[in-house]
């Protein structure tokens, strides 16, 4: 079966593992630099009570980091709720895959690549998120967007990749080996976010 790095250049797609930009966008995009650090916080928080974590803890530290309205209506469902289920529990896990891409448009992490393997869960609790419980100022006064330009490209890759999985899908065609759909999925949800002002929630990865 073809793979990844094949399947994306034969459709023209960039397969670098960061990308140059777009010549001569500066367009800004509607989220700023802090909406997306805390809207991390906010997902690792989540992902963690998905890991068995307490959720009253991670409550208690959304309040007490101020950012508990910025917790959506749907995510707090989830964390009041005395039990969850399989498949919710495992909606929620998958969006640290999102929350990677998040990462990487505020200069957290250094390259997304192709989709071909989850992110480095090790990498993203030790030494990027700051810990449950411990103040979160720091983190989101380093955040720094990157610009419009490398944005959009690697926004047009992911849509790009996300549009012609679809259809190759629809049309029975095989998939590359090592295209892993979730990843792909998370990261055009992320950056459909980046690019609305819709809430989190309501987000749709339409191709």
């Amino acid at each position: 079966m073809i793979s990844t790095l094949k399947w994306a250049k034969s459709l023209n797609i960039a397969v670098e593992s960061s990308l140059s930009g777009i010549e001569g966008y500066s367009e800004l995009y509607p989220r700023s630099a802090y909406e997306i650090a805390v809207r991390a916080v906010i997902l690792q928080g989540v992902v963690a009570v998905t890991c068995k974590v307490d959720p009253e803890l991670v409550i208690e530290w959304f309040h007490e980091q101020r950012i508990w309205d910025d917790v959506t209506p749907q995510e707090k469902d989830f964390l009041l709720a005395t039990t969850h289920s399989e498949k919710i529990s495992t909606t929620f896990y998958a969006h640290q895959e999102a929350e990677w891409a998040l990462l990487w448009m505020i200069g957290k992490v250094e390259a997304l690549g192709l989709p071909t393997h989850y992110c480095d869960t090790k990498q993203l609790v030790n030494e990027i998120i700051p810990a449950l419980g411990s103040n979160i100022e720091a983190f989101v006064a380093t955040a720094e967007l990157r610009h419009s330009s490398i944005l959009l490209d690697e926004d047009l890759r992911t849509y790009n990749m996300w549009c012609y999985a679809l259809r190759d899908r629809r049309e029975n065609k095989p998939l590359p080996h090592d295209l892993n759909m979730t990843v792909l999925y998370e990261r055009r949800y992320a950056f459909e976010w980046l690019d609305s002002i819709e809430l989190w929630d309501k987000v749709t990865c339409d191709a």
